[in-house]
């Protein structure tokens, strides 16, 4: 039991660029869109602001529950249009809202590809 909640604890802090001593902060780090990789900085910043959970909201003003299958999704301006890594453009989604959202950037087509 033990054993297992460690790893899960080393999974979620290398997914969330958690750590006790971070080599850069936020004001230091280059968000520029020049590969997929998040920096961890910006990772540890929305992970802090979205409380570890999904930030879908549907219609009707309800936040999803999810707080596990999290993945960063760029929701002001998609990666693939030239969107950047700061944290005003990314947030937290679950696998399924984070499909959905792909789905609405870039079109049913081009997601069944």
């Amino acid at each position: 039991d033990v054993a297992v909640s460690e790893k899960l604890e080393r999974l979620e802090a290398r997914r969330f660029g958690k750590t006790k001593a971070p080599r850069k902060g936020l004001e230091e780090t280059d968000t520029a869109p020049t590969s997929r990789h998040i920096p961890a900085a910006v990772r540890r910043a929305v992970h802090e602001r979205d409380k570890g959970q999904c930030t879908y909201v549907d219609r009707l003003g309800r936040r999803c529950k999810a707080r596990d299958r999290l993945e960063f999704h760029h929701h002001g301006q998609p990666f693939g249009l030239g969107g950047d890594h700061t944290p005003e453009n990314v947030r937290l989604a679950c696998r399924t809202h984070n499909a959905l959202l792909a789905e609405r950037d870039y079109g049913k087509k081009k997601m069944a590809r």
